[in-house]
């Protein structure tokens, strides 16, 4: 039995999949962030290991005849190291083959498709735009992180809904539902009035006191918003929507039909900002637009169709992710 372990690390969570030569899926695991870019390299591999070692449970590790693992941070300075380190890892788990290593992009745009030329678009906590071909990036947008890029992302849009919730609290007294939305996430008690007696400076505070990329966790407060039909709420998503739409015209040539993912908590779910990029992008690109499904499963096929040939490539990426 040939068994294909893939793996999207992220910096918060790592997601592992097993599955055989027939595409079924044979294991599944989850793990806490294992990025060795955004974490001490001792911990990203400690992480590494236990969500390979979950998702192999029960099953022969001698038998993985290939493993590939997405993770953001690949085209850096530390990626030999890192590569080193991953193949230190596979002997340590039993693997007798060597992972690969690609950029998180890829997976991302192999959840979506089998082809290996297209764009994928990714707005989950960060944002970037990828043109991708022969299954590399090769010409990209943003993904510059919270500090000077991401727009369009969980992290701006949650930081959006904080500055409207001053808006509505200090002189500028602009009304939104995101008042008492974001004083409820933040203070434990919603406001509906400038008038409470809760001040800017308390959200200001609370904001301050955690981690920046916290504010992510509020993006999903725009989107209820705007559904409910909050102006304030409406604008930023379309600001969103217009600025992920700007990155794919970017890279992307206008008579293009190659596919056109969408991938992240953002973009690829179910969310207001979604919803106008589908509509923005397929008039622009008729049936060009997908959505992304599983990025460990993705990584699982990236494996896959590395020991296959390529049409037969394609029916396993319809069963491994169909399943």
């Amino acid at each position: 039995m040939d068994l294909f372990v893939g793996m999207d690390v992220g910096g918060s969570r790592s997601r592992a999949a097993v599955v055989d030569g027939a595409g079924r899926v044979c294991g599944a695991a989850e793990g806490p962030g294992g990025n060795p870019v955004s974490h001490p390299p001792d911990q990203a591999f400690r992480a590494l290991a236990g969500a390979m070692r979950a998702v192999l449970q029960g099953l022969p590790a001698s038998a993985v005849r290939a493993a590939v693992i997405g993770m953001a941070g690949v085209g850096s300075v530390r990626l030999p190291g890192v590569s080193a380190s991953l193949a230190d890892l596979a002997v340590e788990v039993g693997l007798r083959c060597r992972p690969t290593v690609v950029g998180d992009v890829v997976v991302a745009f192999a959840a979506g498709t089998p082809e290996r030329e297209g764009t994928v678009l990714i707005s989950g906590t960060g944002a970037t735009a990828a043109r991708i071909a022969g299954l590399e990036p090769v010409d990209g947008t943003d993904g510059h992180g919270w500090l000077v890029g991401d727009v369009g992302s969980a992290f701006w849009l949650g930081r959006r809904a904080v500055r409207a919730a001053l808006a509505a609290l200090d002189g500028r007294r602009t009304p939104t539902a995101l008042l008492p939305a974001v004083t409820a996430a933040l203070l434990g008690a919603a406001v509906n009035t400038p008038d409470s007696g809760v001040t800017a400076e308390q959200i200001v505070h609370t904001v301050h006191a955690a981690p920046p990329i916290a504010l992510a966790r509020l993006a999903p407060l725009v989107s209820s918003a705007a559904r409910a039909g909050d102006a304030v709420a409406g604008t930023i998503v379309a600001a969103a929507a217009t600025a992920l739409v700007a990155d794919v015209h970017a890279i992307r040539h206008p008579d293009e039909r190659t596919p056109i993912v969408l991938a992240g908590s953002v973009a690829g779910g179910d969310t207001p900002v979604a919803e106008l990029l589908r509509t923005r992008l397929s008039a622009r690109w008729p049936g060009c637009v997908t959505t992304a499904g599983d990025t460990a499963r993705a990584a699982a096929w990236l494996a896959a169709a590395r020991s296959v040939p390529a049409p037969r490539a394609a029916d396993l990426h319809a069963v491994i992710l169909r399943t």
